[in-house]
C-alpha cells in the first residue's frame, strides 16, 4: 500500500512536464523515445496503485476517457507487431469512453505501443493496445489528453474520507472526496 502519495504524484507531474516538453522538441532521438515511453508506463502502474488506495478522489478513479481506436485487420504476433498500418485500419477511427483503470490496465499490459513525432513538431500521440486486445482494436490518445491526465492525478489530494462497514458483508466501503 502506498503509505505518502506526495512523491508518487510529484513523479506524475514530472512526466506530464516531460511529455509536454517532447511535444514541442523538434529533434527527438532514440534515448528520448525510451524515456517517454518509461515515463508513460512507469505513471499509468503508479496511477493504478494510487486508485488501490484512498490517495485520490472518487472523482478522478471514475474519470472518463474518449478513446479513438481503430479496428483490426489480421492475427497480431510478436513477428509482425511492429506493422501497426497491416495490422489496423488506422483510417477508420472510432471513439469509446472507458474510465481510468482501464487506460492504465491497457498500457501496463500493452502489446503494441508506439509513440507519433510529427516532424518539425514533437511528441504528438501514442497508439497501444493490450495483450488481450491486440486482435481487436488499436487504441491512441493525444499528449494533451495524457498530460491532463498526469496533471489531474498529480494534483489530486482529497480532503474527506468516508468509511462505512456494509452491514451484510461486513465488508469496509470508502468513498473519497
Amino acid at each position: 500500500m502506498i503509505s505518502e502519495s506526495y512523491y508518487w504524484k510529484e513523479s506524475l507531474l514530472d512526466c506530464a512536464n516531460n511529455l509536454e516538453r517532447y511535444s514541442k522538441l523538434k529533434d527527438i532521438k532514440p534515448k528520448d523515445l525510451v524515456e517517454i515511453e518509461k515515463d508513460i508506463f512507469i505513471s499509468f502502474y503508479s496511477i493504478r496503485k494510487l486508485m488501490d488506495t484512498p490517495k485520490i478522489s472518487d472523482s478522478t478513479i471514475e474519470l472518463k476517457i474518449n478513446l479513438n481506436w481503430s479496428p483490426n485487420l489480421k492475427n497480431v504476433t510478436m513477428l509482425n507487431s511492429h506493422n501497426m498500418h497491416e495490422l489496423y485500419d488506422l483510417n477508420d477511427i472510432r471513439v469509446e469512453t472507458k474510465n481510468l483503470r482501464f487506460l492504465c490496465n491497457q498500457f501496463v499490459h500493452s502489446y503494441i505501443f508506439e509513440v507519433v513525432i510529427e516532424d518539425g513538431v514533437g511528441l504528438s500521440c501514442c497508439y497501444f493496445t493490450s495483450d488481450r486486445d491486440k486482435n481487436k482494436k488499436i487504441f491512441f490518445i493525444t499528449v494533451e489528453v495524457l498530460v491532463h491526465i498526469l496533471n489531474l492525478v498529480g494534483n489530486d489530494y482529497p480532503s474527506k474520507l468516508k468509511i462505512t462497514r456494509d452491514s451484510k458483508t461486513g465488508e469496509l466501503l470508502t468513498e473519497v472526496l
